[in-house]
């Protein structure tokens, strides 16, 4: 890296990286890592790394104008916390034939080639903790689903829930089991087995589930790191539990990280067991907010004003009776929709994203359909 520079090579942001994390394994603040990574999700792990160096309490993190388009301004004195952002260029990339190996040539005897983006590099760029402004109330969904976390009857039917979507992948069942174990994967058969004797309750249930789920995605018969060391394979599913218990507000006190420390030996592991981890644990996250979307869309009707604005645009645009659609906004919430092109009719619903801060129309089909595009094909009936 040239002095003053603020390009970085691949080679700079890797030295960089190794040494801040060989720093925090051997200073034994890994649980911070975690904690940024659990509540910094949107994150790379690479980033996620930088930001637990920089500010360990980190919560929530994003650049001067993305606070700004929140109606957030960062506080008069605060110093930025750099991150890496990618220098992307177009390149042209011949095609290469797989027999031959050699590029591959068209009818006029021309190479050819496709203009490809290709990272050359990076730059560290500024972002704040939600902490260094002030401005705009953010309604917090995260705290919402924590409160419901603590009521007994929702924390069993998303057990329940979570149970019955790995059934669809993993052989899964509850059984009695020795004392003082929870559950168990059993990497010959892919199974997971829940204790029923052995957890007091149903979140603590939920946390071996997350554990078990977490072994039964990374160290699978197909998985490449299943012959890794136990007290490796440990400790990556007990940092996925940490992340993904830290995430809804459960408690962490038993979550045991003590094999993390070898890792500090050699970087190149560390980093590459703390990127699957990563993935595996923000992977769990979306799933478990998918079973919770009503609880999640609940919260995003009653605390935005988006949502009251959507409606108004229905009313005004089709003619709805705005009651009627105050009634079902919580519970069925449902229109039908006739494509005016090919005549297909799918049901929807109003649905917040929390990506365009707005809400929209998702279909039974999974599609997305902005407000603003409905009157262009479709029309809305009850």
């Amino acid at each position: 890296m040239a002095a003053g520079s603020n390009f970085l090579t691949l080679d700079d942001v890797n030295k960089q990286l190794d040494k801040g994390l060989e720093n925090i394994l051997k200073s034994e603040r890994f649980k911070e890592l975690l904690d940024v990574m659990s509540k910094v999700n949107n994150y790379s792990i690479n980033n996620s790394i930088l930001i637990a160096m920089q500010k360990p309490d980190a919560t929530m993190v994003q650049g001067f104008n993305a606070w700004k388009d929140m109606g957030r301004y960062v506080q008069k004195g605060e110093k930025a916390l750099k991150v890496l952002a990618p220098l992307i260029k177009k390149v042209k990339m011949e095609h290469i034939d797989p027999k031959t190996q050699k590029p591959k040539i068209d009818e006029k005897g021309n190479i050819v080639t496709s203009e490809q983006k290709v990272i050359t590099g990076f730059k560290m760029v500024p972002v704040y903790d939600v902490s260094q402004t002030d401005g705009k109330e953010i309604p917090s969904v995260r705290d919402f689903i924590n409160r419901e976390m603590s009521n007994d009857e929702h924390i069993k039917r998303l057990y329940n829930d979570f149970f019955d979507h790995i059934k669809q992948s993993y052989p899964i069942r509850e059984d009695v089991t020795d004392k003082g174990v929870g559950g168990y994967f059993r990497p010959s058969t892919n199974e997971i087995v829940i204790s029923n004797t052995e957890n007091n309750n149903d979140s603590m249930k939920f946390r071996v589930l997350i554990h078990e789920y977490a072994h039964a995605k990374l160290h699978n018969l197909e998985s490449d790191m299943k012959d890794l060391p136990r007290g490796h394979k440990e400790a990556q599913a007990e940092s996925v539990a940490y992340i993904v218990s830290k995430y809804y507000g459960l408690d962490t006190d038993d979550i045991s990280l003590g094999y993390i420390a070898t890792w500090s030996q050699d970087i190149n592991v560390a980093r590459s067991a703390i990127g699957e981890v990563q993935k595996v644990a923000n992977e769990m996250i979306l799933t478990i907010d998918e079973l919770q979307r009503d609880k999640i869309q609940e919260f995003y009707i009653d605390n935005n004003k988006e949502y009251k604005q959507s409606v108004e645009l229905l009313k005004n645009q089709f003619n709805i009776n705005v009651e009627s659609i105050d009634k079902t906004g919580k519970e069925i919430n449902q229109f039908e929709l006739l494509n005016k092109d090919n005549g297909m009719v799918v049901s929807a619903k109003l649905d917040y994203s929390e990506k365009t801060e707005k809400f929209q129309l998702r279909t039974d089909k999974n599609w997305i359909i902005p407000l603003s595009e409905l009157n262009q094909s479709e029309t809305i009936t009850f």
